[in-house]
C-alpha cells in the first residue's frame, strides 16, 4: 500500500502516490535551479503544462497519479537542463550553440574542401557516410560536380 498525497499543480488539485510526488518535486526543484529570469512565471507555466498532461493521462479525476505518469509528463516537457537561460550558460557555450546551427565547411573533418564534413556536422550524421553518398551522386549522375564546387564557394569555413 502506498501513501497518497494531494497536491496543487498548476492551480489544479491532483492525488499523487508518494513516488510520483517525490519525483515531481525533485524535477521541479531541478528546473527552478536552471532558471534565472522570471522564475515564478516560468515555473507557473511549467506546472500548468504538467497539469494539462496529467489530465490527459487520467481517465477519471478520482484516480491517483502514478510514477509512470509523472515520468511520461517529464519526458514530454524536457530535462531541467533544457530550461537553462542565458545567464546560467557561459558565453562560449552560447556561441558554440549558436554556431552549431549554422552551416559551415569543416576545418578539421575534411577530405577536399570540408563541404561533406560541414554538412555532416550540421545534420548530425557520420561524415564518411555522407562522403560515400556524395560520391555516388556525383558518379551516377544524381548530382553534378558543379554543385559540390558551388557549395565549396558559397558555404563559409569555420
Amino acid at each position: 500500500m502506498k501513501e497518497a498525497i494531494n497536491a496543487n499543480i498548476g492551480q489544479q488539485v491532483f492525488t499523487l502516490d508518494r513516488d510520483a510526488y517525490d519525483r515531481l518535486t525533485i524535477y521541479l526543484n531541478d528546473v527552478r535551479r536552471h532558471i534565472t529570469s522570471d522564475t515564478e512565471e516560468v515555473m507557473n507555466d511549467i506546472e500548468i503544462r504538467i497539469a494539462e498532461i496529467l489530465r490527459e493521462e487520467l481517465p477519471s479525476a478520482m484516480m491517483v497519479v502514478t510514477l509512470a505518469m509523472v515520468e511520461r509528463a517529464i519526458a514530454r516537457i524536457g530535462a531541467p537542463e533544457d530550461f537553462e537561460t542565458e545567464n546560467n550558460q557561459g558565453t562560449t557555450n552560447n556561441r558554440s550553440n549558436m554556431n552549431s546551427n549554422v552551416l559551415r565547411r569543416s576545418r578539421t573533418d575534411r577530405s577536399i574542401a570540408g563541404v561533406c564534413g560541414g554538412l555532416a556536422k550540421h545534420f548530425g550524421i557520420d561524415s564518411t557516410i555522407l562522403r560515400i553518398v556524395m560520391l555516388c551522386l556525383i558518379l551516377f549522375g544524381g548530382m553534378s560536380l558543379w554543385v559540390y564546387i558551388i557549395m565549396w564557394l558559397l558555404i563559409p569555413e569555420e
